[in-house]
C-alpha cells in the first residue's frame, strides 16, 4: 500500500527540527510514498512561515526547497480533484477536529486508499477513525 506523506512529515524531512531523525529513518529504504500537490504547496507555505518566525533563514529555505524539488522528481505524484474539497467539507461537517488543510490530507488518502504518515495527532485520530493505516512515528 502507498503512503501518502503529509505536510508535517516532509517539512521535517527537509528542515532539521525535533522529529526530523524520526522521519529520516522511516523515509530511508522505501519507495512507496505518494505526495500530493497540496502538500507540495504546504510545504513551501511552512517554510515560509518559519521565515517570518525567524527559526529559518533565506539560504536555508532556498536550500531545502531546492532538494525537495530534486526529492519530488522521484516521488508518486497526487493531484488533487474537485471531490477532495468537497470531502474535506464533509469530514470537517462531521466532527474531525482538524483545520482544512489536514481534512483535505485526509479526504486525499481516502480517496486514494493510501495509509498515511504524519506527526499531527488529530490528523492520525481521524485518519484512523476513517479506517486509514497510519504509520506511527
Amino acid at each position: 500500500m502507498a503512503v501518502y506523506l503529509d505536510t508535517s512529515i516532509l517539512v521535517s524531512a527537509f528542515v532539521e527540527d525535533d522529529h526530523s531523525d524520526r522521519v529520516a529513518v522511516f523515509l530511508t529504504g522505501r519507495r512507496d510514498f505518494v505526495v500530493s500537490s497540496w502538500a507540495e504547496a504546504e510545504f513551501s507555505s511552512a517554510l515560509g512561515v518559519r521565515i517570518r518566525s525567524g527559526a529559518l533563514d533565506d539560504e536555508a529555505r532556498a536550500e531545502a526547497e531546492d532538494v525537495f524539488d530534486g526529492w519530488l522528481v522521484g516521488q508518486t505524484a497526487c493531484r488533487l480533484d474537485e471531490l477532495d474539497i468537497i470531502r474535506s467539507r464533509t469530514l470537517l461537517r462531521e466532527g474531525a477536529r482538524l483545520r482544512t488543510p489536514d481534512a483535505l490530507h485526509l479526504a486525499v488518502v481516502l480517496r486514494h486508499g493510501y495509509g498515511l504518515a504524519t506527526l499531527d495527532h488529530e490528523l492520525s485520530r481521524a485518519a484512523r477513525l476513517k479506517g486509514v493505516e497510519v504509520a506511527v512515528l
